[in-house]
């Protein structure tokens, strides 16, 4: 009969998370030496070498990697058991969630979330990470974090996804730029040479592509170009400087005294915001208060927004 504990499949998982030894030490909370002699010891006891060191980084075996996925299964069952305790225990939500959240959701969303959360579920621990689209999928696999708050839908075998609300997409431009003086404008009237854009990694980047056409006026010429990590710097371009970007509905505030925004006809441009978590996760009453939550802390304008309307726009 095999024998093992859950503490040394923890620490197979870390090394497999951070491929190397002494990195998985230190997200263990130990030295080097106990983990790579508590691995050493599970592989002697199991009979089958998990992972080759030669390698750098340090990469599962063939046979290991299957393994190692059955590991993370266990791990992730094991964890219902304190969770089922606390429920027993306690009337109300006691307990973590784990979100990652996408950099052009954060900034907006969280500041109107928190309060609601805080009140509405005050022994509910909240942590957050910021995280790219494909940095929250590699996590949720990996069991780093719980639950995504990102642009969907992704249509990802095993992700769960829950859609929550549209934000349609507004032109910002300069007040003095000739598309501010349309009541509405279409994608025909862009200019490719004039649009700010963000960096690579970014889904929203994708949609701003997909609405302005980019790839048949890849010919222009820009005298700037310039690719940020920050819807915030674009906006504060535009309103210094000049050029024009694209901003979902939660980012059109403080857009800056220079700046004005100018809707789209319809269809009108728009993306999906929606929570993504594992089909089979186990903090169902978790996930449904933070959806419950979302939908009171954004404004009654973004809630009101109907799909038949819009054009969703795919995330790459």
């Amino acid at each position: 009969m095999l024998n093992y504990s859950l503490t040394q499949l923890e620490y197979v998982t870390a090394v497999m998370r951070t491929g190397h030894f002494g990195k998985a030490a230190l997200e263990c909370n130990i030295s080097q030496p106990t983990l790579s002699m508590q691995i050493q010891k599970l592989e002697d006891d199991l009979g089958v070498v998990l992972f080759d060191r030669s390698k750098k980084p340090i990469l599962p075996t063939d046979l290991g990697k299957q393994i190692i996925e059955q590991m993370q299964l266990i791990l992730f069952e094991a964890k219902k058991v304190p969770l089922l305790i606390k429920k027993n225990q306690n009337k109300d939500l006691v307990g973590t969630l784990t979100i990652g959240v996408i950099p052009t959701i954060a900034p907006y969303l969280l500041p109107i979330l928190l309060p609601v959360i805080d009140k509405k579920h005050p022994d509910l621990q909240l942590n957050i990470l910021e995280l790219q689209t494909h940095r929250i999928i590699d996590a949720l696999g990996n069991d780093e974090i719980d639950v995504g708050i990102l642009a969907t839908p992704l249509k990802i075998p095993k992700i769960f996804e829950v859609p929550l609300y549209y934000e349609i997409f507004s032109l910002l431009s300069p007040k003095n730029h000739p598309l501010s003086k349309k009541k509405k404008i279409n994608y025909e009237m862009l200019p490719f040479e004039e649009v700010w854009l963000l960096e690579e990694g970014h889904c929203l980047r994708h949609q701003v592509l997909d609405v302005c056409s980019l790839k048949s006026k890849s010919k222009a010429k820009r005298k700037f170009t310039f690719e940020s990590g920050s819807l915030e710097t674009l906006k504060s371009l535009v309103n210094s400087y000049g050029g024009i970007t694209l901003l979902p509905s939660l980012a059109t505030e403080n857009i800056g005294e220079s700046s004005t925004l100018v809707a789209f006809e319809r269809p009108i441009p728009a993306r999906e915001i929606g929570l993504v978590y594992r089909r089979e996760h186990y903090k169902t009453e978790f996930l449904d208060a933070l959806e419950e939550s979302i939908l009171s802390a954004i404004p009654e304008e973004v809630k009101k927004v109907r799909k038949k309307d819009l054009e969703v726009l795919p995330i790459d």
